[in-house]
């Protein structure tokens, strides 16, 4: 599992995760709304993405991730310390071994893990507002990340601050200086619900949900 690829792949799938948020706020937002202890039973259940390579689980307390696709790389792109026996790829490097389908010169895998995305606690704070859940994520100190989740028609849709067109809106919203090169802002409640009016979260992934829960 350490060939270029599957690189790749991690970096497709944790990107989000692991660079810079675009933007934060100096509170979870919004700002003087009570916050929650767990999503409402009606959020909870198992929802789908629309490329069918993983699941967001939401619980009563948490938001997992789980990743479950297959792959293909020819034969001549493995380094020199694999190995091939049978239908097992192993590294003799470090004996690790991996299950695989040979398909003529290529090599298919199957890939599954899971990520915790979400989990209520002092640095995880769930907030409700005019129909939608926000996630505040303490990215450091008094910054916090935030996130939109929204469910509709059995679709659910997760919301990232885009690091252009969101960030503007915000500048604008609290008349900041364009050329300023903080992103990290201040709002008051008035001034948030404006963001969301104006389509803040502009970058969404979309899932569809498959199971309610306790079905």
């Amino acid at each position: 599992m350490k060939r270029h690829n599957i690189f790749i792949i991690f970096i497709v799938l944790f990107l989000l995760q692991s660079c810079e948020p675009a933007a934060t706020f100096d509170q979870p937002q919004p700002v003087n709304q009570k916050s929650l202890t767990s999503f409402p039973a009606f959020l909870q259940g198992i929802y789908l993405d629309s490329n069918n390579a993983s699941k967001i689980i939401i619980s009563d307390e948490m938001i997992t991730r789980q990743y479950d696709f297959e792959y293909m790389e020819h034969k001549d792109s493995l380094a020199s310390f694999y190995k091939i026996v049978n239908d097992t790829l192993m590294n003799m490097k470090d004996s690790s071994r991996e299950i695989i389908l040979l398909m003529g010169d290529s090599i298919c895998h199957h890939y599954v893990g899971i990520d915790t995305l979400f989990s209520i606690s002092a640095d995880n704070i769930l907030k409700k507002y005019k129909g939608y859940y926000f996630l505040n994520f303490r990215y450091h100190g008094n910054a916090w990340e935030v996130k939109k989740l929204a469910l509709q028609k059995g679709i659910l849709t997760m919301g990232n601050i885009s690091i252009e067109e969101d960030v503007n809106k915000l500048k604008e919203i609290t008349e900041t200086l364009e050329d300023t090169i903080s992103t990290q802002f201040s709002l008051s409640k008035r001034q948030f619900k404006k963001f969301v009016k104006q389509e803040g979260f502009s970058e969404q992934e979309t899932f569809v949900r498959i199971r309610e829960n306790g079905q």
